[in-house]
């Protein structure tokens, strides 16, 4: 018979088993997994798209304002709710990928204060083969699961992510009673 295949979670949930059996380390099992392929993937998207001159970084601008619609542009701060990043994350990141000339910033038409990020032409262009591309390769990974596994993933995904976005709004206490806020991480 054939030994099964192991992934490294296995291996982690094996370690914790063996060094700390008092624990149910049963979460490691899927919020490990969610992490390490998170990681994994954008390891593989860069990849994916280095013959595009694209990072992980540009590449989430540039189809976060794609995604935006007509005309292609949000506020900073638009940016910075829908990539879940610390705002001098943004900012950093805006002026790098406005250095390529994929965005630029145009004075905020609603408050004369601010501004806001626009995707250009060229920005648009390299937006639409890459997202095609992302997609593509995504599909070739996914491809190891039937369509109705996908479905049922997506579904769990989605359940437990509202469980988190919701909980995450929540102020918590500590065990030393102090509150304390969480905020999420998460590349886009």
């Amino acid at each position: 018979m054939a030994a099964q295949k192991r992934d490294t979670i296995a291996g982690f949930l094996d370690g914790w088993k063996r060094e700390r059996p008092d624990l149910d380390a049963w979460p490691l099992g899927i919020l490990g997994r969610v992490q390490r392929l998170d990681a994994l993937l954008v390891r593989r998207t860069e990849q994916w798209l280095a013959d595009l001159d694209l990072t992980w970084e540009a590449f989430s601008l540039i189809v976060t304002l794609r995604r935006a619609g007509r005309p292609y542009e949000l506020r900073p701060g638009e940016i910075n709710r829908q990539s879940l990043l610390s705002s001098g994350a943004v900012t950093n990141r805006i002026d790098r990928v406005e250095k390529l000339g994929l965005v630029e910033r145009r004075p905020d038409a609603g408050d004369r204060r601010g501004v806001v990020v626009r995707l250009t032409a060229k920005g648009r262009a390299l937006a639409d083969r890459a997202i095609e591309r992302q997609f593509a390769e995504l599909a070739g990974v996914m491809a190891a699961l039937t369509k109705p596994e996908r479905a049922a993933l997506a579904s769990l995904l989605s359940k437990l992510l509202l469980s988190v976005e919701s909980d995450d709004l929540v102020p918590r206490s500590t065990p030393q009673g102090k509150g304390s806020s969480r905020k999420a991480k998460h590349r886009v």
